[in-house]
């Protein structure tokens, strides 16, 4: 009778996981859809970036390009690991900025420096145009 009991928790939870996982896949890695998202063209393409994609491109644009640690990006913006993964898998995917591991730090920098100030200043533009919108 217990042996049941715990293979129906485990069953629960596996389900509850693969829900969780079907979500993250569908808000293309960012379960928490609440964040603001904005959209900039790349190359005709249309991208949508949260907030916290947008400050981490800011932020490495502001480090002129140089490599910069991943965990000193999360710890000087703030954001939490599992989020900053995320963002970074997610920019290196859309090609804006590469990856490099040496020994146990991941070094993070801007891979299309114009495509990203291109995406910024589309950015500041509709940010700027929605406020001056009646």
């Amino acid at each position: 009778m217990v042996i049941m009991t715990m293979m129906e928790v485990f069953l629960i939870m596996a389900l509850g996981y693969m829900i969780y996982d079907i979500k993250v896949r569908l808000t293309k890695g960012n379960p928490n859809t609440s964040n603001e998202a904005i959209e900039a063209g790349v190359h005709d393409n249309r991208v949508r970036l949260n907030t916290d994609e947008v400050r981490v491109l800011r932020y490495l644009l502001s480090r002129s390009n140089k490599p910069v640690v991943q965990s000193m990006i999360g710890r000087d913006l703030n954001i939490p690991k599992s989020t900053l993964f995320r963002i970074v898998r997610r920019l290196s995917e859309l090609g804006l900025i590469n990856v490099e591991k040496r020994g146990k730090y991941k070094y993070i920098y801007i891979q299309r420096v114009q495509d990203v100030v291109n995406i910024l200043k589309a950015i500041d533009n509709e940010l700027t145009s929605k406020d001056s919108s009646p």
